[in-house]
């Protein structure tokens, strides 16, 4: 039985770009590696912010994979945080995505972030007969209490106030209607750094 393990970064990300959309589901890829009997998830890319198309996620996934080969990691999963605060269920359209991902990387996964505390997610793992099922004991992190994802959060409101477009996390259909915005969010990984 294999256990998946968070980086600190890819909690912040997951938690930001979900805080950023509240009322919204999010959709992002998890990269990572597959380290024997652990999967590292190492970085998340946020993907959309809206019910996403098979377009842009075969050019999302696309270039995340480029992106990821660079750092010698790989797509390992993805991550959802449904528009509900109470619903922390993998959705049709979320499954159908998961099993998109898994047939390219075998033991992938889902975390589904927990809208009352996105420092936390559900890790969901796919079952050869029952399909995706929601798997407990088996998910870890960095930052156990997601100190770094909380202090950004909190400070969120007072840096939006200085530099606006630094401190939102951008997703991949974002930055297909802006290129100029990045979106590997490289300055929002510094900024989150800055503020600890």
């Amino acid at each position: 039985m294999s256990a998946y393990r968070v980086s600190e970064e890819a909690q912040l990300l997951m938690g930001l770009h979900a805080a950023q959309y509240p009322h919204l589901s999010v959709v992002g890829l998890l990269v990572g590696r597959d380290s024997g009997n652990t999967i590292e998830v190492v970085k998340a890319f946020p993907v959309c912010h809206q019910a996403p198309t098979a377009p842009l996620l075969e050019y999302a996934s696309t270039s995340i994979e480029v992106e990821a080969a660079k750092l010698k990691l790989k797509i390992v999963g993805l991550y959802v945080a449904n528009s509900r605060d109470d619903d922390t269920s993998l959705g049709p359209v979320h499954a159908r995505i998961a099993s998109t991902v898994e047939a390219n990387a075998s033991r992938a996964c889902v975390l589904v972030l927990d809208n009352k505390s996105l420092a936390r997610a559900n890790l969901w793992l796919k079952d050869v007969k029952r399909g995706w099922v929601p798997v407990d004991n088996r998910l870890a992190y960095d930052d156990d209490e997601g100190k770094l994802l909380v202090a950004s959060l909190e400070k969120r409101s007072q840096l939006a106030s200085i530099a606006d477009a630094a401190v939102d996390v951008v997703d991949f259909d974002e930055h297909l209607e802006q290129l100029s915005k990045d979106w590997r969010n490289a300055q929002v990984l510094a900024l989150a750094r800055l503020q600890v």
